[in-house]
């Protein structure tokens, strides 16, 4: 049985958007996993049914014909579904079937952007802030795959239900894991106390193998390791160096318009990314 039971694929017109939901199903191709694949068109306004009487339909038939193409494949895929057309605001939607649906898990396609088109509130960074249920960010053209999996560690709350998350994903899919912890200095404090980097290491050595030797007592490999610089660029770097198939993260709690992750870690990360990333809010 796989650690989602059901999960909620989004998915829109776009040629990117189709091929996150082959993606996805190597997710949801597990036993007893049910998927929810929902679609989300713009909202119906204005009185232009005056000249047009048939705007509305018109509106909505390229997400009825992309529904009836993903019930088509999934039927193939003998996976069980239920296929949803909603109108309005996407992201809105996404959290309000994750909860009326009961799912575990949203995957959401990430189109190519650059980072402050993301931090002005996609759709995506939307879904990732307002979301009950942990979500995975597929990039255009990435893989999904577990083998190799990264989990961002910062000894918070958040990265540690990563970490509980990435055991539970570890043993189910055979996972090595690799634990990786970032010091990040102001210019100011290395220049004042250049031998920062090495005290705090040797702090964070002790933690990092406890986290270790959990993994190793439910029997997933797992590596520690520990970096210097900006956080979301050595992640980055670090999953291209070991060639790691997906990034763990916590998310922060946060209100109101912060939900919207503003110049967090974990939206750099998802943003320039050209990896799988999934972030851990449950």
């Amino acid at each position: 049985m796989g650690v989602y039971k059901k999960i909620l694929v989004a998915i829109d017109t776009s040629e990117d958007s189709w091929y996150t939901l082959e993606e996805a199903v190597k997710v949801i191709r597990n036993k007893d996993t049910w998927a929810v694949v929902l679609t989300v068109a713009p909202q119906f306004r204005g009185d232009l049914g005056l000249v047009f009487n048939d705007i509305h339909a018109r509106i909505l038939k390229p997400y009825e014909n992309l529904l009836a193409k993903a019930q088509e494949y999934f039927n193939k895929e003998r996976i069980l579904s239920k296929f949803l057309l909603e109108e309005g605001d996407p992201y809105e939607k996404i959290v309000d079937i994750a909860y009326s649906e009961n799912c575990d898990l949203i995957i959401l396609g990430k189109r190519r952007s650059n980072f402050q088109r993301f931090l002005l509130g996609s759709t995506t960074a939307r879904v990732i802030g307002y979301s009950p249920v942990d979500v995975l960010v597929v990039p255009a053209k990435s893989k999904v795959s577990w083998g190799r999996m990264l989990v961002a560690i910062d000894q918070s709350s958040y990265s540690e239900k990563a970490f509980s998350k990435a055991l539970k994903l570890g043993k189910f899919y055979n996972s090595e894991l690799y634990l990786l912890s970032v010091i990040n200095l102001p210019f100011e404090a290395i220049t004042e106390a250049p031998e920062l980097y090495e005290t705090l290491g040797e702090k964070l050595k002790p933690y990092l193998q406890e986290l270790q030797n959990q993994a190793f007592s439910q029997g997933i490999q797992a590596k520690i390791f520990i970096k210097e610089g900006d956080t979301a660029e050595e992640i980055i770097k670090f999953s291209q160096e070991k060639e790691i198939e997906i990034i763990v993260m916590g998310s922060y709690g946060k209100t109101g318009l912060k939900r919207l992750l503003m110049g967090s870690v974990t939206e750099k990360v998802i943003s320039l990314s050209e990896k799988p990333v999934l972030v851990v809010k449950s």
